[in-house]
């Protein structure tokens, strides 16, 4: 009898131990993941086929070949804060790194997804006017959505604004407006030609310097734009369920699935070809952010090259050790460069970066 009483003793005991135990981890868990950093974090994330994502009237998805590169970003907390030290793959930025101008996280997500949205509807338009179907992407202006909170320009312009010039130049792109801007200093005054509803009207506006850190010195308007466009992308049906995902970083790889679904074969040999860059209306392929973090992405997925665009190429290449990093300008050079290695049976890049230019 002593015996059973002392086991029932030593369970409870345990029990008690591990009671204990168990509210000390929910403790020490609530306190990594609710306590708030000033940081936002930028780590690793997945590699997607985006053959499983887009679905193409007519086409045929050949699957593991054409891979997106997603990252984890978010504000850090106290957890992702201690992982940061730890992970040397993993960035820490400031707020102000990390969103800009924007205030808020909510209106930083709402403005990634109409990127995300933007950059489906301009590959849909890009992809098919490659293949013969349509005119592309139609720019028709720069339109207005809010001001940055040090901006003069809302001394001027209005929300819902319709930038048409610069310095009297035309403006149909945002690298229209930045090649106006990289005329002049922060500080300067320019001339902005705009339409407001039924007026046309043209105001000057008193440039501010970015608040980004990596572009200081260089004059904004101090304005959020999205780019007004007509899309000729109604020749095929092109469904993109991108769930989650947002930004416009997927623009070059959404672009080539839809492309490989309408190519007998496929464009991609025998290898796997990760890839990151927007999708811009002339087709050409812009900068995005965490290349580095895309990068060590794209290497446990066991990709074979990566392309990246020229902008990021030396940040990519210089933590890039198993993947082939191949810098585009264009959609044209990804295509062309995807021919080639199809037409030479190869199974990865070139490493010389001449090659690329």
């Amino acid at each position: 009898m002593r015996g059973r009483v002392g086991r029932l003793d030593s369970l409870e005991f345990w029990a008690r131990r591990l009671g204990v135990a168990s509210a000390l981890l929910a403790i020490v868990g609530g306190i990594l993941f609710y306590t708030p950093t000033p940081y936002y974090i930028t780590a690793p994330g997945a590699a997607i086929d985006t053959s499983r994502l887009i679905s193409v009237q007519g086409g045929e998805a050949h699957r593991g070949h054409l891979y997106m590169l997603v990252l984890n970003t978010q504000p850090a907390n106290l957890f992702w804060y201690l992982y940061a030290q730890v992970d040397n793959r993993a960035e820490l930025e400031t707020k102000e790194e990390y969103m800009g101008t924007i205030e808020d996280y909510s209106k930083y997500l709402e403005m990634t997804r109409q990127m995300m949205s933007d950059s489906q509807r301009t590959a849909r338009a890009i992809a098919l006017q490659q293949l013969g179907y349509g005119r592309g992407v139609i720019p028709s202006g720069l339109r207005i959505t809010g001001f940055a909170t040090e901006s003069r320009a809302r001394e001027t312009l209005q929300e819902g604004d319709l930038i048409l010039t610069a310095d009297g130049v035309a403006l149909a792109t945002r690298s229209d407006l930045q090649e106006v801007l990289a005329k002049h200093r922060p500080g300067d005054q320019i001339t902005v030609g705009l339409r407001r509803g039924e007026q046309e009207l043209s105001v000057p506006v008193t440039t501010m310097e970015a608040p980004e850190a990596d572009r200081k010195g260089q004059p904004v308007l101090g304005v959020f734009i999205e780019q007004v466009l007509e899309f000729d992308d109604a020749a095929l049906s092109v469904e993109i369920h991108s769930g989650a995902i947002t930004g416009p970083s997927a623009g070059l790889m959404f672009t080539l699935q839809i492309i490989d679904q309408l190519t007998p074969g496929g464009l991609v040999p025998d290898v796997v070809v990760a890839g990151t860059g927007t999708i811009e209306p002339d087709g050409s392929i812009g900068e995005i952010g965490g290349v580095q973090q895309k990068v060590y992405t794209a290497e446990a997925a066991g990709a074979g090259i990566m392309f990246v665009p020229r902008a990021n190429y030396e940040d990519a290449r210089a933590v890039a050790k198993r993947v082939e990093v191949v810098p585009v300008d264009t959609i044209r050079d990804a295509l062309s460069i995807l021919s080639q290695m199809r037409q030479n049976g190869e199974k990865a890049g070139h490493s010389d970066p001449a090659f690329w230019s």
